[in-house]
């Protein structure tokens, strides 16, 4: 069996011929010249892929193996793990989308020149969609931000449109089409503009997101560039992968892939299903902006500080500025990759995308962002929040929390990366709502006006699914605005039991009937 060869268990053999893992088991017994395991356990062996498809045609148990399973099957017998695959096949993706004359060029080379010219095309398109990959081309903590991105302190630090400012090496925030003489330090512009020291010659575009960068948070973006030697495996799986692209579209071929990888891992990661992301990304948008054609709306910012795979931001409709941290750097990446190509037909890549992998409450990568939108799915019950480290720090406007209200902490991060009248939607346990140890901080949220509803889930909404989990809905206040007396509060778990009393109902007798 040739080196790195992708290897496939019982179970995907018995997905591959259409059959159940028993009958895969038969086989091995009664036929002598089935293929020998090539790795795995004595309790789960796995077998060279391409033998076992060879066997399965000398059989005739197999006619043609579907694309999308053999692209399945290369991604979970990678050599290097389904998510070091998926994260070559993701970049692959993008370079298929965005450069398809540059892929068909690769494409003509053998698997070793292709994976030797691979890098520099890769790279190429994750800077133009997430920034460099260098920490020489990412900003530091006094460093020039966005436009749009930070919030704009009433001090001589920021500039308004159009304006000049003598004498200064830093700003805070920098309108489009404003001059700063004399500033020297600057890592990004809006797309089309320009400004010194922003960009590599022969980059695609100016990456529009570089956030400040706090101790413990990946300077470069989530997706590395991959080396030759690391893609050379992989090289028979991106070919694969784009052909199927050509049928389906690149998000739609990742989305499949990464979905086939979360449900082989249940235990893994903790999901937030699609109509609840939905759902979160609706109860945040701004109702001012909803009557005006898209060409006039400005571009709307949100930011997830718990990204995980990426839903909440993917639920966001319309053109947005897009701003993500994952602790976990695996799952950046593939957060990263999936928001960059979207789902071909249903979700648009965003106008701007910025994902860094830190522990959020720790590590904060926008410590100086002021965003529209916050939606967050936090992690439940977590002790080890960083409660004896982060007794001081300023975003607990409304109390520090308890080392057993890691909820509340999330809450209160949310409402400080908000800008003033901005809204943060979350998901949280309904013990948020009643432990004692979080009263003080829960009345102040009220008194305040900051705590605008909460909606109680019905049980099985989003995982812990035996739990009727609690959307928070929260608005930064505003200065010198006096919030509404207010709060509303929603049981669906009521409705939900009434519309599955309905459906049964209709399913015993006849249908009911509308004249």
């Amino acid at each position: 069996m040739p080196e790195n060869a992708t290897e496939v268990t019982a179970a995907g053999i018995a997905r591959l011929a259409g059959v159940g893992r028993a009958a895969v088991s038969n086989w091995r017994r009664r036929h002598a010249d089935f293929p020998q395991p090539v790795g795995g356990t004595a309790a789960s062996p796995s077998f060279a892929l391409a033998d076992v498809e060879q066997w399965l045609r000398d059989q005739g148990k197999l006619a043609e193996v579907p694309l999308r399973e053999r692209v399945w099957q290369e991604v979970a017998g990678h050599p290097a793990g389904a998510a070091q695959a998926l994260v070559h096949t993701g970049c692959a993706l993008l370079l298929v989308r965005d450069r398809p004359t540059a892929w068909l060029e690769l494409t003509a080379a053998s698997d070793e020149r292709m994976a030797e010219a691979l890098p520099h095309a890769v790279d190429h398109v994750l800077t133009a969609r997430l920034g460099p990959d260098s920490p020489s081309g990412t900003p530091g903590p006094d460093r020039a931000t966005p436009p749009g991105t930070a919030r704009t302190p009433r001090t001589a630090d920021s500039t308004a449109p159009g304006s000049t400012t003598r004498g200064s090496t830093t700003f805070d925030s920098t309108a489009p089409g404003s001059t700063t003489p004399g500033s020297t330090t600057f890592d990004s512009t809006t797309p089309g503009s320009t400004a010194s020291g922003s960009a590599a010659p022969g980059s695609a575009v100016v990456h529009p997101a570089n956030p400040p960068v706090a101790p413990g948070v990946h300077r470069a973006r989530a997706v590395h560039t991959p080396t030759a030697q690391a893609l050379l495996p992989s090289v028979p799986l991106l070919r694969a992968a784009a052909q199927l692209a050509a049928g389906i579209g690149a998000g739609q071929t990742f989305e499949f892939l990464l979905g086939r990888h979360l449900d082989a891992n249940p235990r893994q990661f903790t999901l937030t299903p699609p109509h609840l992301a939905e759902l979160m990304a609706d109860l945040a948008e701004p109702p001012k902006d909803a009557g005006r054609p898209a060409p006039d709306r400005p571009l709307r910012s949100v930011l997830d500080p718990a990204a995980g795979t990426g839903a909440l931001l993917r639920a966001v409709a319309g053109p947005a500025a897009l701003y993500a941290q994952e602790a976990d750097a695996g799952l950046a990446a593939l957060s990263a990759l999936r928001l960059a190509l979207g789902a071909d037909g249903t979700h648009s890549s965003p106008s701007s995308l910025a994902v860094r992998t830190g522990d959020t409450l720790r590590a904060d990568a926008f410590a100086r962002l002021a965003t529209d939108t916050v939606l967050c799915h936090p992690p439940f019950n977590d002790r080890n929040w960083g409660h004896d480290e982060l007794a001081y720090d300023p975003r607990w406007e409304y109390g520090f929390p308890a080392r057993v209200e890691s909820e509340l902490a999330w809450v209160q991060h949310a409402l400080a990366r908000l800008r003033d009248g901005g809204t943060a939607v979350l998901l949280m346990p309904p013990a948020a709502a009643s432990r004692r140890s979080g009263r003080r901080i829960r009345a102040d949220l009220l008194r305040r006006g900051a705590l605008r509803a909460v909606i109680a889930l019905p049980a099985g909404a989003a995982p812990p699914y035996g739990i009727p989990l609690h959307l928070w809905v929260l608005r930064r206040p505003t200065p010198g605005v006096r919030p509404g007396p207010d709060l509303l509060l929603a049981d669906t778990a009521g409705l939900a039991a009434s519309a599955r009393q309905a459906g049964a109902k209709t399913t015993r007798g006849r249908p009911d009937r509308l004249d």
